[in-house]
């Protein structure tokens, strides 16, 4: 579970998974209270291949201590991102980091979201730590790397955390089993719909990473798993939450602070050699990270997404048209038809979502048929509504 032998170090992974670093580093400290997140439990020597290393996403709220080892490492720092921290401690509840956070129109959408889903599935929160069988976490990390590749498939975006999936899935089992870590799972009638991965430092939390099922894009699944995932640390009494780097346009909304996300270079090698190709490598990563704050400057980075954004709503729309259909003409054709198996036919399950949400319907009571075998093409009935869906 260890960090391969590599001169660049992921830090939260060092801190929450492995709990161990570079022997150069003594302590961990949090600045904002004082309190070490990180003690080296013995003053071993310093070894020769942990001279020399990076760490990798560093939030600005951490002080590295080299102690004894201080005068023989030059520490350099780069800002490359930001991270988002909600700080849990100022609420009392939910409800009142929500008003702090969201106008009443934001707070009053979201618990009709929340209601109506409730209305149209059997919905349960669930948070999954301790005793966890393990044939049951491999299939929900199946379940979520399924809803990753769809997920950012249709947002027409790069999944760079899918790599890692099952570097994470390593190290998480034994955090689990230890409460250092939450799978947060929200079912819709015994599905898993929405899985959301945290690991805890103490009274720390971090997010890291989440995925849910696009087809429920309408109840606006990932704010409601957002909500009460919060809800849920503030209740169990977790002074801060950080939500980490990357998707700042959405985070900084819900987050109370941000803080730098740094690359610490850390040299101790006296070879000169090595010295030069430390500059070296310093020098270019500092004038790339200068050009991409320059080009966010201009606002490059959110034409990018509304780019984005735009084309995958386009193509999400493109799927199927719905149509009504008069009750004495439906009830006719219906009549003639066989009722299909919504779980058998993937592809008709998002507008048929849509439908019950409008209606506020039972997703399970909506009937479905088939205009024949070969289209795409289906008659809907729902409550006292008929329609016509075509899927492209």
């Amino acid at each position: 579970m260890g960090n391969k032998p590599s001169n660049k170090i992921i830090f939260l992974r060092s801190l929450l998974a492995d709990e161990r670093f570079p022997d150069a580093i003594e302590k961990v400290l949090d600045s904002r209270n004082g309190l070490p997140l990180y003690e080296k439990k013995s003053a071993k020597p310093l070894l020769i291949e942990n001279k020399s290393f990076v760490l990798q996403d560093v939030p600005g709220y951490v002080n590295l201590i080299l102690g004894q080892h201080q005068k023989k490492f030059s520490i350099h720092t780069i800002t490359t991102q930001h991270t988002h921290v909600i700080e849990l401690e100022r609420y009392l509840d939910g409800n009142q980091y929500m008003e702090q956070h969201f106008g009443p129109k934001t707070r009053s959408a979201l618990r009709r979201y929340k209601k109506r889903l409730e209305e149209c599935f059997d919905i349960r929160y669930e948070v999954f730590q301790a005793n966890i069988d393990k044939k049951w976490y491999n299939e929900i990390f199946e379940q979520l790397r399924t809803l990753m590749i769809r997920r950012f498939k249709e947002k027409n975006e790069e999944n760079y955390e899918l790599p890692h999936l099952d570097e994470i899935k390593a190290d998480l089992y034994p955090m689990l089993l230890q409460n250092r870590a939450t799978l947060f799972v929200i079912y819709a009638n015994g599905e898993p719909i929405s899985i959301r991965i945290n690991m805890m430092k103490d009274k720390l939390a971090f997010y890291i990473l989440s995925a849910y099922n696009p087809d429920y894009d309408v109840f606006r699944l990932g704010k409601l798993d957002m909500w009460q995932n919060i809800s849920w640390f503030i209740n169990q009494g977790y002074i801060a939450y950080d939500l980490l780097k990357g998707y700042a346009y959405i985070k900084e909304k819900w987050s109370d602070r941000t803080y730098a996300n740094n690359l610490v270079f850390v040299n101790g090698s006296s070879s000169l050699w090595n010295r030069l190709k430390f500059c070296g490598t310093l020098t270019s990563l500092r004038l790339k990270h200068t050009m991409v704050k320059k080009l966010k400057y201009i606002g490059l980075d959110k034409i990018i997404q509304r780019t984005k954004t735009g084309r995958a709503k386009h193509l999400d729309k493109a799927n199927y048209v719905v149509l009504p259909l008069k009750e004495t003409e439906a009830i006719e054709i219906i009549q003639k038809n066989a009722r299909i198996n919504l779980k058998e036919n993937k592809s008709l399950i998002a507008p048929i979502i849509e439908l019950a949400y409008k209606h506020r319907c039972r997703f399970d009571q909506i009937q479905v048929f088939l205009k024949n075998e070969k289209s795409m093409e289906y008659y809907i009935h729902i409550k006292d509504r008929y329609y016509f869906l075509k899927v492209s």
